[in-house]
């Protein structure tokens, strides 16, 4: 039931960011703030095959996925704490603090993820790069 929703979301996500590529900076900023809330929340959720949806790096290369590592990975909380977009609203830097529970070790660990999200021809926002550096 937790995938098919998941499923959803994403699929609703997309089709509502498929709406042109005219800029309109209030709302390039709503559907950015829209999209890296709803990634953390599928990091939250140990959704990361979904959350990899979201990453398309711009030099092609694919997202790694240990899933040894990341099933023993408990996100407590993620928080998107800044968003600034450059001028041509087609690129942005957005900070996440994490915190986490390490199984194996029992530890908890904060970090903070530096992201950059860019928008594509179509006018979909996508985040450059990996899943956060949880420590492995």
């Amino acid at each position: 039931m937790k995938k098919i929703s998941m499923m959803l979301l994403s699929f609703l996500l997309s089709v509502s960011m498929l709406s042109g590529c005219n800029s309109n900076p209030k709302k390039d900023a709503e559907d950015l703030k829209y999209k890296a809330k709803a990634y953390g929340k599928l990091i939250r959720w140990k959704a990361y095959e979904d959350a990899a949806s979201y990453i398309k790096t711009r030099d092609g290369s694919s997202v790694e996925l240990n899933t040894k590592i990341l099933d023993e990975i408990r996100v407590t909380k993620y928080e998107v704490v800044s968003i600034v977009m450059n001028e041509q609203l087609d690129e942005a830097s957005v900070i996440a603090e994490i915190a986490y529970y390490h199984e194996r070790v029992n530890s908890v660990h904060d970090i903070r993820d530096k992201q950059v999200w860019w928008k594509d021809e179509s006018g979909v926002w996508y985040m450059d790069g990996q899943l956060p550096p949880f420590i492995r």
